[in-house]
């Protein structure tokens, strides 16, 4: 009866175990097969019949509808261009220029790939038809929750309470920096939906070009 117990244990530890492990491998990433142009990442497999088991998985535990190769390509980014997550309390700049697409969208979701909302209720996103672009075709997008003017992505979030935008300083780090009392809901990230775009063909990664995320200040 002992060995029976033991046996019994050593099986329960190894499968409770193992789904720990499982769970956490699929809640960190969408696979094998990443593609990364800057601080932006994709999954251009993810959507595809010949998608890895841990891919495919990810998206059966998120619920999500990955788009098709033939359809498009969707990054992900969690972090400025240097390095640190983005905060909804905090005033971002994109700037630059996408890969040629028919159509694109920006949307602001949080960690759990739930989309946010703008203060009138509506979903955080933009649609690349209706940005105000420079004559070169280039571009600015002010994504927090401080109004902008030109093209403004609304992320609303109380952050560290108080206050107004506070000042940068040279090393990224906002006045008054509070981060260990930031927590993870207080985070998000950018998703740009490319559409019939030239990047989800085999060798033309290499020529992509995604916009910079640069941190202008934090709410103190």
């Amino acid at each position: 009866m002992r060995a029976f117990g033991e046996l019994f244990a050593i099986l329960f530890v190894g499968l409770f175990v193992g789904g720990v492990l499982a769970w956490l491998s699929i809640q960190k990433n969408h696979g094998f097969g990443t593609l990364t142009i800057g601080q932006w990442t994709a999954w251009p497999q993810a959507g595809s019949i010949n998608a890895d088991p841990y891919s495919k998985a990810k998206v059966a535990a998120d619920g999500d509808v990955p788009l098709g190769a033939a359809e498009g390509i969707a990054f992900h980014s969690i972090t400025d261009q240097r390095g640190n997550a983005l905060r909804r309390n905090c005033q971002y700049r994109l700037s630059g220029m996408t890969p040629p697409a028919r159509l694109w969208t920006l949307a602001a979701h949080d960690l759990n790939d739930r989309a946010l909302f703008r203060s009138d209720g509506r979903p955080s996103n933009l649609v690349s038809r209706e940005l105000l672009r420079e004559s070169n075709g280039q571009f600015e997008i002010f994504a927090g929750p401080e109004l902008a003017s030109k093209n403004w992505l609304e992320v609303s979030g109380d952050g560290d309470g108080g206050g107004g935008i506070g000042v940068v300083s040279d090393d990224g780090s906002s006045g008054g920096d509070q981060g260990s009392r930031r927590g993870r809901d207080e985070l998000f990230k950018l998703i740009l939906r490319l559409y019939d775009s030239p990047v989800t063909s085999a060798g033309r990664e290499a020529d992509a070009t995604m916009p910079t995320v640069t941190l202008i200040a934090c709410k103190s």
